[in-house]
């Protein structure tokens, strides 16, 4: 089996390589969604955060993820984001504990969805300090007005590690979802292991939120996803098309893997056949796409469904010349896919990829009018390869 990937873009973006799927917004009903959603993302800028995962640090995977995430959400009647950062003054030695455990700013406030001054502020942020959970939830009572009916008010909480400056954030986040603002306390850990991660739950369960963990970018960008889901702010569906060309499509089956919990760490597992159509709503995450060539290969795509947007997986179709039992082989560029290897009669079309692809006549027998030709297909397009002889 080859495996040939396709690249995406981030949710709001338009796919410009012709062999990648194309990425545009698709409007989804919310039912039941609250009138008002109020939500204030806030970010660990403890010294913790400059360790590496792979080639990146802590902080530049959550810088990456967030200016991602934020990027997803619709800017529409009702919705509004802040952000609040922590642990951004002193620096992580003793000298410089006082004034770090007292750092946390409300750097973009919660009205609409300002993503021009989120994506400023986060870009700003910088591994320094201690880590004062407590303090900074303490802060945020401040940023809400209290909750009335259709109202919901929440933080998302982005920490690589514990409370380091004496407080209690499980009493606060308790006393703040109690509270006239209702505040829910959601809480990602990035990074931490399983039992730091089980020393944040009462935060969650004080908070009447959740606690999700994370260890990459992409666990990272599912959990903000899920709670970004959970809060009605975006979906946690986007839809999946094969492109289908002068009414034809290959009839694949698509393996979907949907959010990353703790207690589901491999993902919700959606299987979807694209025989009767060649749409479908799937979960957001990663998406194998598998279908087998006429030869018998077998093709697959990866493709990455993000929320409340359309991938096209793009296709073309090659259009064979003559048709009275001649043998055609067609290969990809690379001569590792095979496509067809078969006699063709009239009309035979074979749906592909816009690619660069190799057209031989198999057996060379006699004098073939075609022994061999490249062919580029286009997105969207049918090519005909003719072929003929000199008069």
């Amino acid at each position: 089996m080859r495996t040939r990937p396709i690249s995406f873009v981030l949710a709001g973006l338009l796919a410009l390589a012709s062999q990648g799927p194309l990425t545009t917004p698709v409007v989804n009903a919310q039912g039941d969604a609250p009138s008002e959603i109020n939500v204030e993302l806030i970010l660990d800028s403890s010294g913790s955060m400059a360790q590496r995962i792979g080639t990146e640090t802590r902080m530049q995977i959550a810088k990456r993820v967030l200016t991602q995430v934020v990027q997803a959400i619709p800017e529409r009647e009702g919705i509004n984001v802040g952000f609040r950062i922590y642990g951004h003054k002193g620096n992580n030695t003793a000298s410089g504990r006082a004034l770090s455990c007292r750092s946390s700013d409300l750097l973009v406030p919660i009205e609409g969805v300002d993503k021009t001054a989120i994506d400023a502020q986060v870009a700003r942020a910088q591994p320094t300090g201690w880590t004062p959970l407590a303090y900074s939830l303490g802060r945020s009572r401040a940023d809400f007005a209290p909750s009335g009916d259709g109202v919901v008010n929440a933080v998302v909480l982005v920490t690589d590690g514990l409370e380091t400056c004496g407080g209690d954030p499980c009493a606060v986040a308790g006393a703040l979802n109690a509270s006239d603002i209702g505040l829910v306390t959601h809480v990602i850990g990035f990074a931490l292991q399983a039992t730091e991660r089980r020393t944040l739950q009462c935060i969650a369960d004080e908070g009447g939120g959740l606690l999700l963990g994370a260890q990459n970018a992409n666990e990272l960008t599912d959990a903000l996803f899920q709670i970004l889901g959970e809060l009605n702010v975006v979906s946690l569906t986007g839809t999946l098309e094969i492109e289908s060309v002068d009414g034809v499509w290959p009839h694949a089956t698509a393996v979907c893997t949907g959010s990353i919990t703790d207690s589901n760490p491999s993902g919700d597992r959606v299987v979807v056949r694209f025989d009767q159509t060649n749409i479908a709503e799937v979960p957001v995450g990663t998406c194998d796409v598998t279908w087998r060539e006429p030869s018998g290969d077998v093709a697959t795509v990866q493709a990455t469904i993000e929320s409340d947007q359309l991938t096209r997986i793009r296709g073309s179709l090659l259009a064979f010349p003559q048709g009275a039992g001649e043998r055609y082989r067609v290969t990809d560029a690379s001569h590792e896919l095979l496509v067809w290897d078969a006699p063709v009669e009239a009309g035979d079309r074979v749906w592909v990829q816009p690619a660069d692809y190799l057209v031989e006549l198999t057996p060379r027998v006699g004098d073939p009018i075609l022994v061999w030709a490249d062919v580029r297909t286009s997105p969207g397009t049918v090519v005909t390869l003719h072929a003929g002889t000199e008069p």
